[in-house]
């Protein structure tokens, strides 16, 4: 998938872990995820808060890969300009 690329060239402050592959991303800004969420709203790019998935979600993020390659791409590149 084309878009794991973009998402790997993001400079949000986001490091991704435990994501081998498949249509989710798991990524931490090390701050609550809430916090996170907003942050990337701001920019135009929507992920789902990790606590939606359990206490250890707390301060991480999900972010869905099942856009198109063109849409995630325009994702990343918002991000990058941070």
């Amino acid at each position: 998938h084309n878009g794991f690329a973009a998402v790997g060239r993001l400079k949000a402050g986001l490091t991704v872990e435990d994501s081998e592959a498949g249509l989710y991303l798991w990524a931490t800004a090390d701050e609550p995820g809430r916090l996170t969420v907003r942050r990337l709203a701001g920019e135009g790019v929507l992920v789902a808060p990790g606590e939606f998935y359990g206490p250890a979600g707390e301060r991480h993020v999900r972010i869905a890969l099942t856009a198109s390659d063109e849409r995630i791409e325009t994702a990343a590149r918002r991000l990058a300009r941070r």
